[in-house]
């Protein structure tokens, strides 16, 4: 009997973000996808404002915008076989589930790393460097050594004032701390510890905490950079792990605010091949469409802390 394919991509739909909360901030462009790339209206440079205006006529100027794109990338998940035994229009969520939870699982996980790269601050303006005593207890994966500053109050601080200075606007501020750095950095802050303590509970939001104004989310992994002078971004392969991992690599924390990163889903497929003569079985995997940008092409609403060594 064939699958019923909308029970498999609801399910896909559901859970795409479920053990990512960050992925629910930001602008949702699904709805402006065409062709599989979102294009986005960016205005030009501001009217100037003048008191007491002395000379007349005033110049007249021509707004010049320009356009702002983003690709979707395809994602895939590996075939898994059915076997003929179960009814699989008749499955339970349960059942379901647990056919294809960890491919769903790791989707999720794959599009959720590859979003912090596209959303990760790319310019210098827009990082700051870590300024604690050495520690090797937040390393940036297992292949890293040595030592890296720990995070301050002071950082977080200055990271903070650059995105207000930006003129941003109200809105969310939500601050993405890898796990460790969490664990080892910021819990050793006096004010931070004091603040959660007397601060709200976990919610289902995946918020554990504020400070500065800003939401605390943790998760395994945000953003790796190279510990060159101009730090850039570690490229990532197809999976979302590291392309090229290497000793000197430096962890991060993200700060964005919700107005200034975007995403988008396309359309998710299911594909099924019945009846197969070889896997004595159906044949299931599914594809999804996801992509992600900053809002501004200069980079503003995003700074990431960067470890220094």
């Amino acid at each position: 009997m064939a699958l019923q394919k909308e029970q498999w991509i609801s399910d896909i739909e559901k859970n795409l973000y479920a053990d990512n909360q960050f992925m629910t901030i930001g602008k949702d462009d699904s709805d402006y996808v065409r062709y599989k790339t979102v294009h986005l209206p960016q205005a030009g440079a501001k009217n100037s404002v003048k008191k007491d205006r002395a000379v007349l006529p005033a110049t007249v100027s021509q707004r010049t915008d320009s356009e702002l794109t983003y690709s979707l990338g395809s994602y895939t998940i590996d075939p898994r076989l059915i076997n003929q035994n179960d009814d699989v229009q008749y499955l339970s969520y349960d059942k379901r589930m647990s056919v294809m939870g960890d491919g769903i699982k790791d989707l999720g996980d794959t599009v959720a790393e590859h979003t912090l790269y596209a959303w990760a601050a790319s310019v210098l303006a827009q990082q700051v460097l870590t300024t604690g005593s050495a520690s090797s207890g937040s390393l940036a994966h297992s292949t890293a050594t040595g030592t890296r500053l720990l995070v301050q109050l002071a950082d977080l601080a200055k990271a903070r004032g650059i995105l207000d200075g930006q003129n941003l606007g109200n809105g969310r501020v939500v601050m993405i701390v890898p796990a460790n750095m969490y664990w080892n950095d910021l819990l050793q802050i006096t004010q931070i510890t004091k603040s959660l303590e007397y601060g709200r509970a976990v919610l289902p939001s995946g918020v554990i905490g504020s400070v500065l104004g800003m939401d605390i989310m943790i998760r395994s992994s945000v953003s790796v950079y190279d510990n060159t002078a101009t730090r850039v971004r570690k490229v990532l392969n197809e999976d979302g792990t590291i392309a090229s991992k290497a000793a000197t690599d430096t962890n991060s924390i993200m700060l964005v605010h919700e107005k200034y990163v975007r995403k988008a889903l396309g359309e998710v497929h299911v594909y099924e091949e019945l009846d197969s003569p070889i896997y004595y079985g159906d044949i299931i995997s599914a594809e999804v469409f996801h992509g992600a940008s900053k809002s501004r092409t200069n980079g503003e609403g995003i700074v990431n802390i960067i470890q220094a060594s």
